[in-house]
């Protein structure tokens, strides 16, 4: 039998259950034993469909939070007419038969809050962490079922005019009983409307399938309680009609396809012939078989439960565990060895390609870097040429002198030379190399080391850098040391002492040095026409440089 005959069948099963059942109410009854047998009767229907209805969802529905919250309403619904059967056949004494009526209240508050949970839980992770949630929700259904429980002592929910033995013949509603009714149609819009939300995914076709036992519910709800008479006298038993609406709802959202059920596997193994599976109980028995899945021994099926098991011809036998057995399904892999074995011959041809392309990238890189070092000393070798034949120059007076104190000096003008052409070539290496900007740091670090070498030649060397300056350039940070430099060397053997001064004045950056000992500057004049000078002392003057 196919699958939809199948539910055809439970759906007409469960409707002739259910008018098997109004008959056996409505129908006219002539004695006490007929009708206590077709209470009975009836009851015994109802706890059949609703325990049928909990194995049902025991094994079918897949999301373990939904199922479990639809059992717990299965449940609910099992204890709420076991109750009644107890209140109205077995029990007599007034107290046990209100307890009884009372407990009503434990499903009547925690089965539309259970609803009102699986409602929210569906779509969501079942690997969500929902447990403060749905405590949350529970936590107010008990405290309303508590307060039901204990109205003897409060009479909150239900007061009765007449003296103890209360009795539920004569009583009127308190401001407890419109709580709870409040909570349950709460419970009930929440989930309508949430189950609106979430119907849009599933076949259109069918979205008003949970809606209406929802609309039913609520709309006997509101009779019941203003007291509408036809309502109370055709459908006034509470539990049957809250529990058949309910378990309608919900059993409408596994028929709409939102709450997903693992049904109809048999067609699926018959239709799916291009897949090659089998499933087993615990003892490797096998159950189903699709496709031309491979004889294999219990043996290999357990090694298989661990590890993917590989069968000659490239096939791969592959397992997931079932509640209850085992599924295993073979994979021809043949195309995805044959691929990987060419993957790999190819992962070493490229292998040895990119051995080859490293050997000549890292020949390149020398070849880069011999050329960048060759440029960097052409341009120190340039930028400093000038010091480069002075150094020659004092090396062959060296030579030639046989005068100690020539010789002296001579070693000391070589310093002063030699610091300048250190500190510049450090300078260009900053700039070049690290591909950074020079600052005023960089440039008090040179100044301040030929100071120190003109000491040598007794020398007062000294500079004052303007900390106003917003900015100084690479190209005027080495303009000031080569002007200093210049000065010295032109004036090394009269100088007394050189005082550098850089400052910015009208937005222009200015040089100006500050010289004593020679008698006179025109060496420099000869030589840079441009440059400002005047005589402060007999043996000071000033000279500066625009930049």
């Amino acid at each position: 039998m196919s699958y939809s005959k199948k539910r055809r069948v439970s759906y007409i099963a469960v409707f002739v259950c259910v008018a098997a059942a109004l008959l056996c109410r409505h129908v006219k009854k002539t004695s006490d034993i007929e009708n206590i047998i077709l209470d009975q009767s009836r009851t015994c229907l109802y706890l059949g469909l609703y325990i049928a209805w909990g194995i049902y969802l025991q094994k079918r529905v897949v999301n373990s939070k939904i199922r479990r919250c639809l059992v717990e309403i299965a449940s609910l619904m099992v204890f709420w007419i076991f109750l009644r059967s107890i209140k109205y056949h077995i029990l007599m004494e007034v107290f046990s038969r209100r307890m009884c009526w009372y407990l009503y209240y434990i499903p009547c508050t925690m089965i539309p809050t259970l609803g009102l949970n699986a409602a929210i839980l569906m779509g969501e992770e079942e690997e969500k962490n929902t447990r403060v949630r749905t405590l949350a929700l529970v936590l107010p259904a008990i405290l309303l079922a508590l307060l039901v429980i204990t109205n003897d002592f409060h009479q909150l929910v239900f007061s009765f005019p007449g003296e103890k033995p209360f009795s539920d013949a004569e009583y009127q509603y308190g401001p407890i009983f419109f709580a709870v009714q409040i909570w349950a149609i709460f419970c009930l819009i929440a989930m309508e409307v949430i189950l609106t939300k979430k119907s849009k995914i599933p076949n259109k076709r069918r979205i008003w399938l949970p809606f209406f036992p929802g609309a039913l519910l609520l709309i006997w709800n509101f009779g019941n309680v203003i007291g509408i008479s036809v309502i109370r006298n055709y459908f006034g038993d509470m539990a049957v009609v809250c529990c058949l609406l309910m378990s309608a709802i919900y059993q409408s959202c596994i028929y709409c396809g939102l709450i997903e059920t693992n049904t109809r596997y048999t067609e699926l193994f018959q239709a799916a012939g291009g897949i090659s599976a089998e499933i087993t109980d615990d003892r490797w028995k096998v159950w189903y078989r699709s496709g031309e899945f491979p004889n294999i021994t219990d043996q290999m099926r357990h090694d298989a439960k661990y590890a993917p098991l590989m069968l000659e011809h490239g096939i791969q036998i592959k397992h997931i565990s079932l509640r209850g057995g085992h599924a295993f399904w073979a994979e021809d892999i043949s195309p995805v060895l044959d691929q990987y074995k060419e993957l790999e011959e190819l992962q070493v041809e490229l292998t040895e390609r990119n051995r080859l392309l490293q050997i000549a990238y890292e020949k390149e890189a020398e070849k880069k870097a011999v050329e960048e070092k060759n440029r960097l000393f052409n341009l120190i070798q340039n930028q400093t040429k000038h010091q480069i034949h002075l150094l020659d120059y004092y090396l062959d007076e060296l030579q030639k002198t046989d005068s100690e104190e020539i010789y002296d000096k001579l070693l000391r003008k070589i310093v002063v030379v030699g610091t300048y052409m250190k500190r510049r070539k450090n300078l260009i290496l900053s700039q070049k190399e690290k591909q950074a900007k020079l600052t005023a740091e960089d440039l008090k670090r040179s100044l301040t080391e030929s100071c120190d070498s003109l000491k040598l030649c007794d020398i007062k060397g000294t500079f004052y850098i303007d900390p106003t300056i917003k900015l100084l350039e690479d190209d005027s940070i080495l303009t000031c040391y080569d002007f200093f430099e210049w000065v010295i060397e032109e004036l090394i053997d009269e100088l007394q002492s050189v005082f550098l001064r850089i400052a910015e004045i009208d937005g222009q950056l200015k040089i100006a040095v500050t010289v004593k000992g020679p008698d006179n500057l025109s060496v420099l004049l000869k030589k840079n026409p441009g440059l400002y000078m005047e005589q402060e002392a007999e043996d000071e003057w000033f000279v500066s440089l625009k930049v």
